[in-house]
């Protein structure tokens, strides 16, 4: 097995998430973004386990959910694209003709991450059309913004430099 240091790998992802070139878009910032978020993950919980076990898991964190809590009564944008994403809902989009499994960000930290994930694998399994779906296109916008600045705040929290502090979970 080749050995992965996930710390730089996740900052390197995670600068070509916040590029700005004119050729790059929020669909391309969110892939890049989820990439750094998923190597965190891995990192975090294990290679070993399945992304549905991760979420879970970030779900359960309390740092992160601290985080969640501090930006979202302190920055008025990242509050601004939460009630934005409160207004929309995400399709499960494995099953096209079952309309019935619809995620909706209730406020909760633990909806938020479940919306950003289905937009993720929406996106990653060829169901999302950012290039044409007005809501598909905001979706995925409101996913990058509201992921950006709240990775980056927790991951200033947990790499301490000479430290390897592990997140808490319930």
């Amino acid at each position: 097995m080749v050995w992965i240091n996930w710390e730089i790998f996740t900052h390197k992802w995670l600068k070509r998430a916040e590029r700005g070139q004119v050729c790059v878009d929020d669909g391309d910032r969110f892939i890049s973004l989820w990439i750094a978020f998923n190597g965190w993950m891995r990192y975090r919980f294990s290679e070993e386990l399945g992304d549905r076990y991760q979420i879970e898991s970030v779900k359960k964190m309390r740092d992160f959910q601290e985080v969640f809590d501090k930006l979202n009564t302190g920055n008025t944008d990242f509050r601004d694209c939460l009630e934005d994403l409160k207004k929309l809902t995400v399709v499960d989009m494995r099953f096209k003709n079952n309309r019935e499994d619809i995620d909706r960000y209730d406020g909760t930290y633990e909806s938020l991450i479940e919306v950003i994930y289905q937009v993720r694998c929406n996106l990653f399994h060829g169901r999302k059309d950012i290039d044409e779906d007005k809501k598909d296109i905001e979706l995925v916008s409101l996913a990058y913004r509201i992921l950006l600045p709240l990775f980056k705040e927790y991951l200033s929290k947990e790499f301490i430099p000479g430290t390897d502090r592990p997140a808490t979970i319930d």
